[in-house]
């Protein structure tokens, strides 16, 4: 993975920072769930979205989806993370081939409209990708899910050991506030 890729997903994260509200408990978030979704929409955008999606991933679209491709890879390769990314459509919606051809394998998911049987598929795929730390997507989908044209759904589960576990204990800093 490049380090541009990295400094761009970083870069968006820095941006939803500045911008969230202070929240009162410790809150942790990264863009790197969904930056790759963005650069494959990137890729197959055009017009003003393209450039619109270009500006928030920080890199030129043309080189989205090799991006996207290989940060989803250096996920994939991290001991103890297991992430779901999902491209989720209406059946109806007709894609341009060459583009769906390219997206990354376990990407692509099909909504059928029925809101029951679309719950159990995500669920279900957050389920299998996370192996089960991820349950349930939090995903609200409406009354008339027939609406729903594009889903995009991405989970993160990191599961790690600590080399050394937190002992309980007191301190008191020497210096700062």
């Amino acid at each position: 993975m490049r380090n541009s890729t990295v400094r761009a997903v970083n870069r968006l994260t820095e941006r939803w920072a500045a911008a969230a509200p202070a929240a009162e408990a410790a809150t942790v978030f990264t863009a790197a769930g969904l930056w790759p979704l963005l650069a494959l929409l990137a890729d197959g955008a055009g017009g003003p979205a393209r450039t619109e999606l270009a500006e928030a991933l920080g890199i030129p679209a043309g080189d989205a989806a090799r991006a996207a491709r290989e940060l989803l890879a250096g996920l994939g390769a991290v001991r103890g993370l297991r992430s779901a990314t999902g491209l989720w459509t209406r059946e109806d919606l007709a894609l341009e081939p060459g583009w769906s051809a390219g997206l990354p394998p376990g990407t692509r998911g099909t909504l059928s409209g029925d809101p029951d049987r679309d719950r159990e598929a995500l669920d279900g795929w957050a389920r299998e990708r996370t192996d089960g730390e991820i349950e349930r997507m939090p995903v609200a989908l409406p009354e008339a899910p027939h609406r729903v044209r594009l889903l995009l759904a991405s989970a993160l589960a990191l599961r790690l050991r600590w080399i050394q576990p937190f002992r309980e204990g007191y301190g008191e800093p020497h210096e700062g506030p």
